[in-house]
């Protein structure tokens, strides 16, 4: 798994130890960067340094990169990752919604699903049958 930084002077997603990489200039890192959060390869190649002209001309040539492919992908892995809550960052949400001030019905809803997450609530299964038993003697006497 990949470890997710920020860089400090631009303040985005980057992936150090990505394989790869390294192979990477600078720029074309700063570029996949930037397309990583916004998506759009002309502004990407702008806010990373190359020129306007270069950017209008080759900015989609530099999507074709399988270096820079890979690393935009795995920024956007490690990206979508973080956004997902744990277990115990659902409980908490759902705890402090219970607590609030909200409206009854959320408050109550909040408890309901606390409770199915961590197994309160225990479902009974009452299974009754009638089984015939027919005793065949079928060992003969030597």
């Amino acid at each position: 798994m990949t470890r997710k930084l920020r860089d400090a002077s631009t303040g985005l997603l980057c992936c150090p130890e990505i394989g790869g990489v390294a192979m990477l200039k600078d720029k074309q890192k700063k570029f996949a960067e930037y397309y990583a959060e916004s998506g759009n390869a002309y502004e990407s190649a702008i806010k990373a340094g190359y020129s306007e002209n270069y950017a209008k001309a080759q900015s989609c040539k530099l999507l074709e990169n399988v270096g820079i492919q890979e690393y935009i992908r795995q920024l956007q892995e490690t990206s979508r990752s973080a956004r997902i809550l744990s277990a115990t960052q659902r409980q908490e949400i759902l705890s402090d919604i219970a607590m609030s001030k909200a409206e009854p019905q959320d408050r109550i809803k909040a408890i309901d699903v606390l409770n199915k997450m961590t197994g309160e609530y225990i479902n009974r299964l009452d299974v009754s049958a009638e089984v015939g038993v027919k005793i065949v003697d079928d060992i003969t006497d030597n």
